[in-house]
């Protein structure tokens, strides 16, 4: 039986699936099964797979990548699930290093770890200005502030996703809602390692800026009025969430007003939180940085 289950969703992302896979194989870490769930794709994912009986290819019609993820779930064999993109890249010692908390005496339910964004074809690393402040001791609620988690650097038991399933409703922001649910029942423990590379290709990004901003919206709802939340945590997942919407809005033709005045919004709700500032001033810097690529990228490109 495998140790590691890893599961990945793949919708027409074979240009990329070959290399994604590849950083599968070259693992440090060598117990594991890796389940590629074919969510009617209409390119050709199954030529992708290397001739390795690790792998495993699951079909389906086209339901979106909850439900292939759900489906992956069901079929995972192993005691521990990480989850990885059909575009993006591991480090390879990532499963070795997200697996070394889970040999203590005192074991974490979840770990994770840190990651890098790159740009497609050229490897050159695009540092998120997003950071992980410690807002509560509890992980799941500053995780409600700022989703700081990527879902390629995780390592979890199986045992605590059991019964749990991503909601198939949202198309949006499904995996943060999904982990809060998960990790509210979790003891947490941090990898501080790049493990997982995040591919920022050009068709990637949010096309319906308005279903993001819905679903979004819908998932804080949700999470945000439990009677363990403080209220200023509550407060300061509003400001943030406005201020995203803002930096989406910004990006429109013709909604520059709308996004100056979600701006606004978000500094009212919480004019104290300094982080709707500091991501502004890291984005400038960033783009003042001399750029480089990164160099466990470079083979799989």
């Amino acid at each position: 039986m495998p140790l590691i289950s890893i599961i990945i969703p793949a919708y027409n992302v074979s240009p990329w699936l070959s290399a994604t896979l590849r950083s599968v194989q070259d693992q440090t870490f060598t117990n594991w099964e890796c389940i590629i769930v074919d969510d009617g794709s209409t390119d050709n994912p199954a030529a992708c797979i290397p001739d390795d009986p690790r792998f495993r290819l699951i079909r389906q019609a086209n339901a979106g990548v909850s439900t292939a993820r759900n489906r992956g779930l069901d079929e995972a064999q192993g005691a521990l699930i990480a989850f990885l993109d059909g575009d993006d890249i591991w480090h390879p010692q990532a499963l070795e290093r997200l697996y070394a908390p889970f040999t203590q005496a005192d074991a974490p339910d979840f770990v994770w770890g840190d990651f890098l964004r790159f740009e497609d074809a050229t490897g050159i690393a695009r540092p998120s200005p997003l950071k992980c402040w410690k807002q509560t001791d509890i992980f799941w609620q500053n995780l409600l502030i700022t989703n700081f988690l990527q879902f390629g650097a995780l390592l979890f038991k199986k045992e605590k996703a059991s019964g749990l399933y991503f909601d198939t409703t949202l198309r949006i922001c499904e995996d943060r809602e999904w982990l809060i649910r998960l990790l509210k029942s979790c003891r947490v423990q941090h990898v501080p390692y790049v493990v997982h590379y995040y591919r920022q290709r050009s068709g990637s990004a949010v096309r319906d800026t308005d279903r993001f901003l819905r679903d979004e919206a819908a998932f804080l709802e949700r999470h945000i009025h439990g009677p363990s939340v403080p209220q200023f945590i509550r407060r300061r997942a509003r400001s943030a969430f406005l201020f995203h919407s803002a930096v989406l809005l910004a990006k429109l033709p013709r909604r520059k007003q709308d996004a100056a005045t979600t701006w606004l919004r978000a500094l009212m709700i919480d004019p104290l939180y300094t982080e709707n500032y500091m991501q502004i001033i890291r984005k400038i810097a960033f783009k003042l940085r001399k750029k480089s690529s990164i160099s466990e990228v470079i083979p799989y490109l």
